[in-house]
Parts: C-alpha cells; structure tokens; sequence
C-alpha cells in the first residue's frame, strides 16, 4: 500500500504543477528487485487514488530487469550471480527504481 501512495504523491504532484483537471494514464518503469506484483499494486493504486483526480487513471507498468556487470572484465548477465568466471565480484545496478515515465492528464 505504501508503494501506492507513494506513486499517487508523486502523480498529484506533477499534476498540480501543470494544473490538471484530471489524471488518465500513468506510465511507470519498476525494478525487477522490487518485487511488486502488478496486480496489487493496481488494486492498491486503485483504493488509494479513490477520490482524487487520479481516480480511474490507468496505470501501464514496465518491469526493468537490473544491470547485472562483472567489475573486472565487464562480463553482463542476465541473472544475479556472486562471482564472476573470470574470478571477479558481480555488480548489481539499478532493479529497485520506480521511475515515472508519462503521466496523461486533462487541463
């Protein structure tokens, strides 16, 4: 629930810069670590924003998997790993973002 009203914050604030009369659609980008099942959160967004000018907007969610780099050779991989072939240890960037991509809204 709290990921949730985070992002309806962040949605108002950006609405009220631009004097909205109405928020219709949200993009976001989550990170893959987040762990947010995308279900709830439109359920959660859904309660929350009952009642404000984001009521009934449209949430589009994009997950982003992290970047995932050796930090000797700079071997990239798709999944978590501790160590690298070369020997070297594995980096982790990003995953756990929530980035606001587009926000649609009437004036």
């Amino acid at each position: 629930m709290s990921f949730a009203t985070a992002l309806l914050e962040n949605v108002l604030s950006i609405a009220e810069e631009k004097n909205a009369k109405q928020v219709t659609k949200i993009k976001i980008e989550i990170g893959d670590l987040l762990l947010i099942n995308p279900e709830q959160l439109e359920f959660c967004f859904e309660a929350v924003s009952n009642g404000t000018i984001a009521e009934g907007a449209e949430l589009n969610i994009e997950f982003v998997p992290p970047k995932i780099k050796c930090s000797v050779c700079g071997r990239e991989y798709n999944e978590v790993v501790g160590v690298c072939e070369c020997g070297g240890f594995v980096g982790v960037d990003g995953g756990k973002e929530m980035i606001i991509r587009k926000v649609e809204m009437v004036v």
